[in-house]
């Protein structure tokens, strides 16, 4: 059987972030291989002129969105593996209609998401920030700053993602009670992974709160001033999923009360303004969207899809690839 041909799309300096070389050789091997060698990355025009040469395309970060211009020209395109997040505004539903195939490596990085969660957790109910903050101001043992532990605490998630189900794995030590939010959670999604359905309100009430709520039209703003008035004292509050699901300034103005800490890795605007007030609570901890960057998760997203879209050519079961049924509702 001959191979099919493929272009990797971005650059090589890109590319060799998200990969590693026993995945270069994979691609080498398996695949009739064109590169990027322009030594920056395609533009939308140039991937057109090209894409009806080929079967395969593997892009990540940075590369041009496949448009229905592209995809009127794809004659030959059976799979398309994006070594990175979403894909919701990088392809057009269309790509589906047209019997192609499409892998994400979105839930490779939600295994990073997912440490990260469970870091910033931990490091709030300790108060490990303020007590770096205190001992730096040349103070030992500041009473205010007791911690908590983790163990068997209620935890409230907002959306079973993939992201949440990595969470959960990472929780089980603690023995915790996890209540999800998610409309689209079934009795047997819940008991696979042992949780708890729960409204919003219930998930608000929650002393440790995690969001992992895909940026759609239906979710913007929804957690709203009242829910998180209900945050209870004391609690820990983690977004790392979007900030455009939450309203911001009433965030902010709860969380001047000091009444509760918050982690933040995702805003309404990014970057953070610089006179956010975000940027000067000492009872926040605020990052900059780095929630899934991690050097080994980004050496492997290439790999996922790649080890994924060959399954599928074996007709063997593949764990990246999207499923056109959720379009609507993943992020």
């Amino acid at each position: 059987m001959s191979k099919l041909r493929a272009l990797v799309v971005p650059s090589r300096t890109q590319f060799e972030m998200v990969s590693n070389p026993a995945t270069r050789q994979l691609i080498d091997t398996f695949f009739d291989t064109d590169y990027n060698n322009k030594g920056r990355e395609m533009t939308q025009t140039e991937l057109a002129d090209v894409i009806a040469k080929y079967d395969v395309l593997l892009t990540t970060w940075g590369s041009p969105v496949i448009d229905n211009n592209a995809l009127s020209r794809a004659g030959r395109l059976k799979y398309v593996g994006h070594a990175a997040g979403s894909v919701k505004n990088r392809i057009p539903f269309e790509v589906f209609e047209k019997g192609i195939r499409v892998f994400s490596a979105a839930s490779r990085i939600a295994d990073s998401v997912a440490e990260y969660c469970l870091a910033s957790i931990l490091a709030c109910l300790r108060y490990l920030p303020q007590q770096n903050a205190a001992m730096k101001a040349g103070k030992w043992k500041v009473d205010v700053y007791n911690g908590h532990e983790l163990r068997k605490k209620k935890v409230g998630l907002v959306s079973l993602s993939s992201t949440a189900r990595a969470l959960i794995r990472l929780l089980k030590p603690f023995e915790c009670e996890i209540l999800v939010y998610d409309p689209y959670m079934t009795d047997e999604k819940a008991q696979m992974f042992e949780v708890k359905p729960a409204s919003l309100e219930e998930v608000f009430s929650c002393p440790i709160v995690s969001l992992h709520t895909p940026d759609l039209p239906t979710t913007r703003g929804m957690i709203t001033r009242e829910l998180i008035k209900m945050l209870p004292d004391e609690a820990v509050f983690v977004n790392s999923s979007r900030g455009r699901v939450i309203d911001e300034q009433a965030l902010i103005e709860e969380l001047s009360t000091g009444r509760f800490i918050a982690a933040l890795d995702v805003y309404t605007v990014e970057p953070l303004p610089q006179d956010s007030p975000l940027r000067k609570m000492d009872n926040v901890l605020i990052t900059p969207h780095i929630a899934g960057h991690t050097i080994e998760c980004h050496e492997e997203l290439m790999g996922c899809v790649v080890r994924d879209i060959i399954a599928a050519i074996n007709n063997e079961p593949t764990k990246y690839e999207i499923d056109p049924r959720q379009w609507e509702i993943i992020a």
